[in-house]
């Protein structure tokens, strides 16, 4: 596959393939066919971005193994020239320039890395989402699913009474009423009686030690259901949304439904979030899952407690193990990302922004991550790639303007930069060291 995508997208799931999960469809095998571009040096790489546009279009896989990439032509290794004018065509100019930097940087051909780019720099952008249809089954009514079916809803929450009363609120208003709420609060002071003001099945626990993937697995271990839905505290969601997420199980005879999660700052809501397609990222902030999904995988690892990228952990191990999940556009959550609580009260607001100057860069949590799946070059990448963006305030995030001010800030604390990333670096090969930290769930 190209390697630029190995770069902007370092932990994406799609890049690893094997017998349970081959997501790259056929461009030439499919009706109606989707017709190539003959601009690249090599056929297999205009089959490559093919492939890569209907996999971003919402191509879901299917049990016809001619209708996919050979796993030869996956390893294809594309030209300079076909890298950069893959770049050019769908991603934003800077990425062209970081990855003619890298390739120099790596001693590459710096003849062939310097005429790829040049030719790169003639191509139109255009964008990844505007040559298919892409497939928005309606919704309706769910036809063959038990009512009966009670669905368990598990809801960490610490020191945010005030939010909580909104997804609360939201959940007694449910069109699917048959579910039951497991309330993990690890507030201090607890407040048992703010309980009372609901009328709703809540389970509720009371943990003394903050502990956002202990929470969750302990309420799985509690749980009987067959199906378990997940919620941030911090979350507001409509009437439908659960109903949503179980049609989408049932339209797609899907494992998980990934729902997807609209914040309220920070980035803009990608162009993806607004049709069916299989899901590379799972957020625990959103999702419903088949009990079964967790007696294969087993639960979180605790390992990221206190960090994050627990659920993206846990996500690619599902992925691994071939279960179907779909990100799901209709199952919506607004996220506030209140600032009081939470685990940004215990240390970051995303993984790439500590709260404390003097605390790593990043979040150790993602490089244990990505060592642990995809090998110690790809978290090299992940830094080279995403620390130079990261400086600026989160409400700059993913703009121009924040791009650059994160970039002269950089060459202002490079000395700081440095111990940052050296000391999270560290953390996580001791994280390596003592491997995952995954309690056993029993098949019930």
């Amino acid at each position: 596959m190209f390697k630029a995508l190995e770069i902007i997208k370092p932990f994406w799931y799609f890049h690893v393939t094997n017998q349970k999960q081959r997501p790259w469809p056929d461009p030439e095998n499919i009706d109606p066919v989707l017709p190539l571009d003959k601009g690249y040096d090599s056929k297999i790489s205009s089959r490559l971005d093919g492939s890569f546009i209907l996999l971003m279009n919402g191509w879901l896989p299917e049990k016809d193994k001619k209708k996919q990439l050979p796993e030869s032509e996956l390893k294809h290794k594309p030209s300079y020239n076909d890298e950069f004018r893959f770049l050019g065509k769908y991603f934003h100019p800077s990425w062209s320039l970081f990855y003619f930097l890298y390739c120099i940087f790596k001693l590459k051909n710096p003849l062939y890395v310097i005429i790829g780019y040049m030719r790169s720099l003639k191509i139109n952008r255009i964008s990844i989402f505007n040559k298919l249809t892409k497939n928005n089954y309606p919704t309706g009514s769910i036809s063959s699913f038990p009512k009966k079916e009670k669905i368990r809803i598990i809801i960490p929450t610490y020191n945010r009474y005030s939010v909580l009363k909104n997804i609360l609120t939201d959940l007694e208003t449910q069109d699917y009423p048959n579910f039951s709420i497991t309330i993990i609060d690890q507030s201090n002071p607890f407040d048992k009686i703010f309980y009372n003001n609901f009328k709703l099945d809540i389970y509720l626990i009371h943990q003394d030690n903050p502990g956002l993937w202990e929470a969750r697995n302990k309420a799985v271990i509690k749980s009987n259901e067959k199906y378990l839905a997940f919620l941030d505290d911090d979350s507001r969601i409509s009437h439908n949304w659960l109903q949503c997420h179980l049609e989408c199980l049932e339209k797609f005879d899907a494992d998980i439904s990934a729902g997807v999660s609209i914040s309220v700052i920070g980035a803009k809501i990608p162009a993806n979030y607004s049709f069916y397609r299989l899901s590379d990222q799972l957020d625990t902030g959103n999702v419903l899952l088949k009990r079964h999904v967790f007696e294969k995988c087993q639960l979180f690892d605790e390992q990221f407690e206190g960090m994050r990228m627990g659920d993206g952990e846990f996500g690619f191990r599902a992925y691994q193990e071939g279960f179907l999940s779909i990100s799901n556009p209709n199952a919506k959550r607004i996220h506030l990302k209140t600032k009081k609580g939470g685990l940004r009260e215990l240390g970051s607001w995303d993984a790439l922004r500590p709260t404390n100057i003097l605390k790593p860069r990043p979040i150790p949590s993602t490089l244990y991550f990505a060592k642990l799946h995809f090998g110690k070059s790809t978290a090299y990448r992940y830094l080279l790639s995403s620390i130079p963006f990261s400086l600026n305030p989160y409400f700059l995030k993913n703009t121009i303007f924040g791009s650059f001010l994160s970039v002269s800030i950089v060459i202002l604390i490079l000395p700081i930069l440095v111990f940052q990333i050296m000391r999270s670096w560290s953390i996580s090969n001791d994280m390596i060291r003592k491997g995952p930290i995954i309690p056993e769930l029993i098949k019930k």
